[in-house]
């Protein structure tokens, strides 16, 4: 994913190529997701993400303070509603878990499964809207 430092080469070079590769990973996980907003795309869209918060944190000091810390913040704002989706997503995993799966009953575990998917789509409603106006 990154190359290994040179010795010869300043930090900032390094630094500004690693947060510019995560840059363009986040653009190809937006375009993923908004294509196809399965557990797979949204977690790895989530992975990207924090990736880029921490290195922005990281490397601070590239970027002019104000915009280092709005930039993290919209990245914060993003990563909680990838969580709010993502979380839908383990939940129905469990829910289908050997060991929950023989402790409750088929209806409540239908019952579960569509409040959940219910739960998702709603949390999925505002992230599409925000991806969007991300791609602009």
């Amino acid at each position: 994913m990154y190359e290994q430092v040179n010795p010869r080469q300043e930090m900032a070079t390094y630094a500004t190529q690693v947060v510019e590769t995560l840059f363009r990973n986040m653009a190809y996980e937006i375009r993923k997701t908004l294509d196809k907003p399965d557990e797979e795309s949204i977690h790895d869209l989530r992975v990207n993400c924090l990736r880029l918060r921490h290195a922005v944190r990281l490397f601070g000091e590239l970027f002019p303070a104000r915009r280092g810390r709005k930039i993290r913040r919209r990245l914060g704002d993003l990563q909680q509603m990838l969580a709010d989706v993502r979380n839908c997503d383990i939940a129905l995993q469990v829910l289908n878990l050997e060991p929950v799966a023989g402790a409750v009953s088929q209806r409540t575990r239908r019952r579960l499964a569509n409040e959940l998917a219910l739960e998702r789509r709603r949390a999925l409603r505002p992230l599409r809207a925000r991806l969007r106006k991300m791609q602009r």
